[in-house]
């Protein structure tokens, strides 16, 4: 069960992350290490590649819960952070939301996860501290 010392580490980590949420490239880079780190199993970074092209530069990340997944993409040097209904892995809606809104909903949504599964537990606490 998270604890207050959890709430109080998850808005500091998210305090953080809306620091740097001007330098996109870092601020992707920082997210999609820490969520592949914690949860692997979850999560889908796509990176831009190319034949010719050094680029490796993150272009979203895609985070899958039972039936919301929420995605930041990175478009035009702009970020769009989006929220998905997703029944049986088909996408019923897809709703645009604010960086802040985004970051205070994935992070709920891992504490609510972490309420009811000791695994997701283990993991946020690898996220928080990695």
């Amino acid at each position: 069960m998270a604890d207050q010392n959890d709430g109080m580490s998850f808005e500091i980590l998210a305090a953080s992350i809306r620091d740097i949420r001007h330098d996109i490239p870092l601020l992707l880079s920082v997210l999609a290490n820490k969520f592949e780190q914690a949860l692997p199993e979850r999560v889908h970074v796509t990176r831009h590649s190319g034949l010719f092209t050094r680029d490796n530069s993150i272009t979203s990340i895609t985070l899958e819960f039972d039936n919301v997944h929420y995605m930041l993409k990175h478009k035009a040097g702009r970020l769009e952070p989006l929220r998905q209904k997703v029944v049986h892995d088909v996408v019923l809606k897809t709703e645009t939301l604010s960086f802040d809104d985004w970051i205070a909903e994935v992070l709920q949504q891992l504490i609510q996860e972490s309420d009811h599964n000791e695994n997701i537990r283990n993991m946020l606490d690898r996220f928080l501290t990695s």
